[in-house]
């Protein structure tokens, strides 16, 4: 794939044996794929700059979670997990432990793999860094270090936290779709809503006073999204 450097990707399955064409098409895309059976195992076969493929996510237990948990927080290591199950709310456990993205089983093999080159350029591209200062209510973030402060204090995000609370920032007032949202600051134009829903929640975890009653981040029944810090 053109502008996409090589990447090693890990995809953590109980069963390889019903992986076989998806691993063929990450190979055909000139990424490394290695296939391991254990979450802990996977992860620690992954580098910084590369990313892991978790199959059978509703069969994760607690220890897998924090082994994920343990491994995003202590490498830049996107995950992205599938999830077997069709219930609302399936796999949001490996959401709110930090996973990039929750994937349906379903999903073609090519879907996967734009997924995929989609997670990786926005991992190594991200946090995206110019010289200006984006300010927000009691929110500043340094576009040049990524730093970012609320009320003077420092507040610690992911790459992918920065780039949503930056598109907030620089669109104040404007309420915003999640499908919206999952096109600008994800890179995907379908599915996958429910992953721009927990990364708000988390988002207002870090940044909001009273996360169960933010008075940054509004929602819009039936829309989606706004920042507007001066609403009461």
């Amino acid at each position: 794939m053109v502008g996409v450097p090589v990447a090693r990707i890990t995809v953590v399955t109980e069963t390889p044996e019903t992986v076989g064409d998806l691993v063929a098409i990450l190979r055909e895309a000139h990424l490394e794929v290695q296939v391991v059976n254990d979450l802990r195992l996977g992860l620690a076969r992954t580098s910084p700059g590369d990313a892991a493929l978790v199959l059978d996510v509703s069969d994760i237990d607690e220890v897998a979670l924090s082994a994920l948990r343990h491994d995003i927080e202590g490498q830049p290591i996107p995950v992205l997990v599938f999830t077997t199950s069709t219930e609302a709310g399936a796999g949001s456990a490996a959401l709110d432990a930090g996973a990039a993205e929750l994937l349906a089983t379903t999903m073609p093999a090519q879907e996967v793999l734009a997924r995929v080159l989609a997670v990786l350029r926005r991992h190594r591209g991200l946090p995206e860094r110019d010289a200006s200062v984006l300010r927000g209510g009691p929110v500043v973030v340094d576009g040049r270090t990524g730093r970012v402060e609320v009320d003077g204090r420092a507040v610690v995000l992911t790459a992918l936290e920065l780039k949503l609370l930056s598109y907030f920032l620089r669109h104040p007032d404007e309420p915003l779709a999640r499908a919206h949202l999952l096109d600008v600051v994800w890179g995907y134009s379908v599915g996958g809503l429910d992953t721009v829903t927990v990364h708000v929640r988390r988002l207002r975890e870090k940044i909001e006073a009273d996360p169960s009653r933010p008075a940054l981040i509004h929602t819009v029944w039936g829309v989606g999204y706004r920042f507007s810090p001066d609403l009461p």
